[in-house]
């Protein structure tokens, strides 16, 4: 098994995945809301979370991330967005044995603005809605004590004015312990689906690889510092690279941050986190805040998720 992930990842590193040439694939992709990081611990890492097993909420990062629950987890987060717009998340994963079963909601909203026209361009007093939804169905399975494997089924939506278009796309992720050090590899495919045409304009799905590494690099009873590195490769844009860290003491508090290498918008972000504090009835909650720098154009972006673990 490990010679099989090592030659994997040495093809994925080195194989090439498509000519780009010269021209640039911004733009290229519709559902753009797909791409905001929909947790807090995420948005904290500058989205290196693929190799962290936290259950539901990471399930939209890693959909094999679902087998880090024992038998019951709820999340839900909260991001002001861009421009006066919102993104709310909502997931919901049950263990049965070795699988494990979820459910995921996106909701992105727009704040309503005034129409514009060639004649009419201050406005023509008509206001116009927009936004974007998400419902998901998630599967996961423990095949090893080292290795999970997992797949989404998506239905997304766009709403635009008097517009609605939609798709079905789907999910495939991985995580493997290694067993070397604390060693941990991540495999994703997101997004996949067929191109879209809406009002005679042809989109394709933003399609999205992550390969994901990760090791602590500090540990014991106390204090963890664990690294992470990843490689993001979407369809509709350049490559780049996150690097990032994540100081945990007695694994109930947690001190995140990221680094996206070379993006000049969303470059850094901190995060801090309460793990998994003793409720009721067995139920144990934690929450993660995270702040998302931009630069003068924007105001910093602030996101908060609360979890409850069973």
């Amino acid at each position: 098994m490990k010679s099989f992930v090592l030659l994997f990842l040495t093809g994925v590193c080195f194989g090439q995945i498509d000519y780009g040439f010269n021209f640039s694939k911004s733009g290229s992709a519709g559902f753009q809301f797909l791409m905001i990081e929909a947790d807090a611990i995420s948005a904290g890492l500058s989205g290196a979370s693929s190799t962290i097993n936290s259950g539901s909420r990471g399930s939209f990062n890693n959909v094999s991330s679902l087998t880090g629950i024992k038998q019951l987890s709820i999340s839900m987060s909260n991001v002001n967005w861009l421009a006066g717009s919102n993104l709310n998340s909502a997931a919901l994963s049950i263990r049965r044995g070795s699988n494990v079963y979820g459910l995921g909601i996106l909701s992105f909203n727009i704040s309503e603005f005034e129409e514009t026209t060639v004649s009419s361009p201050m406005g023509t007093g008509r206001k116009v809605n927009a936004g974007n939804n998400l419902l998901g169905f998630m599967i996961a399975r423990n095949f090893t004590d080292k290795l999970s494997l997992g797949t989404s089924l998506k239905y997304v939506e766009e709403l635009l004015d008097n517009y609605k278009y939609n798709n079905f796309m789907f999910d495939i992720g991985s995580f493997y312990k290694t067993g070397f050090r604390n060693l941990n590899l991540a495999f994703v495919f997101q997004h996949l689906g067929p191109d879209i045409t809406p009002v005679n304009t042809k989109f394709r799905s933003p399609m999205l690889f992550r390969l994901g590494v990760s090791d602590n690099i500090y540990n014991n009873k106390f204090l963890k510092i664990k690294l992470l590195f990843e490689l993001i490769h979407p369809t509709d844009d350049e490559d780049y690279i996150i690097i990032a860290q994540e100081l945990s003491i007695i694994n109930k508090l947690s001190f995140r941050y990221g680094n996206k290498i070379g993006d000049e918008l969303f470059d850094q972000s901190i995060g801090l986190g309460i793990i998994d504090f003793n409720m009721f009835y067995g139920y144990k909650v934690s929450i993660d805040y995270s702040i998302i720098f931009l630069d003068y154009i924007f105001d910093n972006i602030n996101m908060i998720s609360i979890t409850l673990n069973r």
